[in-house]
């Protein structure tokens, strides 16, 4: 299991962050606004260290453009990575309508960051009942299982509208 270090984290990231448990920590924007940051163990990918990431906006506040925000998000994920996991992946909550806008600003955010050499995104939308979900895997370039965790990553996606189907009866 990992453990996800506050104190790591608040050496090189612009907001300071408080844990709320092993695999999740809290911070304050500049703004007022209230990030709660995590992971919870994959349970779909069925492979052992690939967690689900998530990101919240805890006080449902309107988010300002501040740079801070991703230079803590990616501080957080620098952490989680350092802890050697092999599989991040993230779903973009489809809830308000603006998964399309998450999924963007997740993938902008990944191509601007500095240190995207050593880590490759994935992406992926499925449209079931005419709502669109964002997946997305990150993991590093040296991870051992490379190849097949892009397969099943791609397999899962394109599997997912069956088992929507199938949970609904």
């Amino acid at each position: 299991m990992i453990q996800i270090s506050a104190e790591n984290i608040n050496r090189t990231s612009p907001y300071q962050v408080k844990t709320l448990d092993e695999l999740s920590v809290s911070f304050v924007t500049d703004y007022g606004i209230s990030y709660d940051i995590g992971f919870y163990e994959d349970r779909l990918f069925n492979m052992p260290e690939a967690y689900h990431f998530y990101i919240s906006n805890a006080n449902k506040q309107h988010a300002q453009n501040d740079p801070k925000v991703l230079q803590t998000v990616m501080a957080v994920i620098e952490e989680f990575f350092r802890q050697d996991p092999l599989v991040m992946l993230y779903i973009c909550d489809p809830r308000d309508h603006r998964q399309a806008a998450r999924n963007r600003l997740y993938r902008q955010w990944f191509e601007n960051y500095s240190n995207n050499c050593h880590f490759r995104l994935y992406s992926e939308s499925v449209v079931y009942k005419s709502v669109a979900y964002y997946a997305g895997l990150i993991m590093r370039n040296d991870n051992p299982y490379y190849d097949e965790v892009v397969a099943a990553f791609h397999d899962i996606v394109g599997y997912l509208p069956e088992q929507m189907v199938g949970n609904k009866t």
